[in-house]
């Protein structure tokens, strides 16, 4: 038998990547699932001062999904570029990343979600009488405009996410059930944060049958919205906490009582916020834990920190803050903990 061998004096030429194969790589790598994209929509919503966003689900997110806001909508002027890659209003030169106040500003997910669904966009401003849909290709390019009505804000669909994907596709439809969940923890993170903006998440199965799974008022309050996201019960076993930490940056929050019954064995009522944006932050997570390592665990866990330091960190990357940063975290909460329940147990009789 002929053994094939590659000669190594005749080596393969190095060439470009097909521009729309390069777009489908970068737009997987910005998309990763259905919440990472249903969490670019709210996010826009809430940088365009609504007051009011519905998600609407049909099949758990694996058919379509839409975001309705009343925020301040888009301008004609920018129809033709709104989702081409990195494309933004929010950011000209790299030194602008210290005074970023809104959530969303690379330019990338409109036109990575071109990429990998059916994006169409319907939107209308204070200065138009009608409303516009817009119809994107692949690539991100506007293809139709139609005049339709509607009040103003803007309504973004995506129909058969991952669908040109194949095997992101099946895991995805595998896994609806997972994403699903996933999704519903985070749009509750967001309705906690979210004061004076009206949440609701519903979603459509079979033969038109809507289940609402999350609904907000909209009430300034941040304790409001815990008791409505989780109940009165929830938040009567909890406890306000302030601490000031790194760089004169302010946690607030709520931690559970130390009382039986109080605190919950899952993590899944644990929330950390960093300027108002939901973040996952296990190292913090652990050392809250341990710091409170009482015989209940947190019940639930939120701390906003706002400072310029720290917003920078969130840009960069919202996953990870430094180990300095996490030792003064830890250092403060072990003097909140002595504080904290030092203070409960005072205010309790004793038998």
């Amino acid at each position: 038998m002929q053994e094939l061998t590659t000669s190594p004096s005749s080596p393969t030429l190095i060439k470009p990547i097909n521009k729309g194969v390069v777009h489908k790589i970068c737009a997987g790598q910005v998309i990763l699932d259905l919440s990472s994209a249903v969490k670019e929509f709210v996010e826009n919503s809430l940088d365009a001062g609504a007051t009011s966003i519905e998600i609407s689900l049909r099949d758990y997110g694996e058919e379509s999904f839409q975001v309705v806001d009343n925020g301040c909508g888009i301008s004609p002027n920018n129809f033709k570029v709104l989702a081409l890659r990195h494309h933004t209003s929010k950011l000209e030169e790299f030194h602008d990343l210290q005074s970023l106040t809104t959530f969303v500003f690379r330019g990338e997910a409109l036109s990575s979600l071109c990429s990998l669904g059916n994006l169409t966009i319907e939107t209308r401003t204070k200065n138009e009488a009608v409303a516009t849909l817009l119809t994107f290709d692949r690539s991100g390019l506007l293809i139709k405009e139609e005049k339709t009505a509607r009040k103003i804000g803007t309504t973004v669909t995506v129909k058969k996410l991952f669908a040109n994907l194949p095997v992101r596709s099946k895991e995805f439809h595998r896994n609806i059930r997972k994403e699903y969940g996933k999704l519903v923890s985070l749009l509750n993170a967001y309705a906690l944060v979210a004061k004076g903006v009206r949440m609701v998440c519903s979603n459509t199965t079979g033969k038109n049958t809507k289940s609402v799974v999350l609904k907000t008022q909209g009430s300034g309050s941040l304790k409001d919205n815990i008791i409505t996201v989780f109940g009165m019960d929830t938040f009567s076993c909890l406890e306000p906490i302030s601490l000031c930490i790194l760089g004169g940056c302010k946690l607030d929050g709520f931690l559970s009582k130390s009382g039986h019954g109080s605190g919950r064995y899952m993590s899944d009522r644990q929330f950390f916020f960093v300027n108002g944006r939901p973040v996952d932050m296990p190292k913090v997570g652990k050392i809250v834990n341990e710091v409170f390592n009482l015989s209940q665990p947190i019940r639930k866990l939120m701390l906003n920190a706002e400072n310029t330091v720290l917003n920078i960190i969130t840009i960069i990357d919202v996953k990870k803050f430094d180990t300095e940063f996490r030792r003064h975290i830890s250092l403060r909460l072990s003097f909140g903990r002595s504080w904290f329940y030092s203070a409960y147990l005072d205010f309790c009789p004793h038998t």
